[in-house]
């Protein structure tokens, strides 16, 4: 995954929420444009998770990006923002 895919992800209209998934296979779910930021140096991505938590993921071991179907958004937050096990849809670069 590219940063320029994690911003397009992001900038999308109307935006729908979507997993960052980590070379480990820990995944973070992003459920709101407004709460993410990506550093000047583009090295990591800092959002806040629907518990409020912030989690800062260095950039270069963001493996995927995988949107959310709508009504899978609609899951309880986790220890690493929100996590939805039966996936969604993997984004297309």
């Amino acid at each position: 995954m590219t940063l320029d895919q994690f911003t397009q992800q992001v900038r999308r209209q109307p935006f729908r929420p979507f997993q960052l998934v980590m070379v480990d296979g820990s995944r973070s779910t992003v459920d709101h444009p407004g709460f993410v930021s990506i550093d000047r140096r583009d090295r990591a991505v800092t959002f806040h998770a629907t518990d409020n938590t912030r989690h800062e993921l260095d950039a270069q071991f963001i493996q995927d990006l995988v949107a959310l179907n709508a009504d899978a958004s609609a899951t309880v937050g986790g220890p690493n923002g929100g996590e939805n096990p039966s996936g969604g849809e993997r984004s297309t670069p």
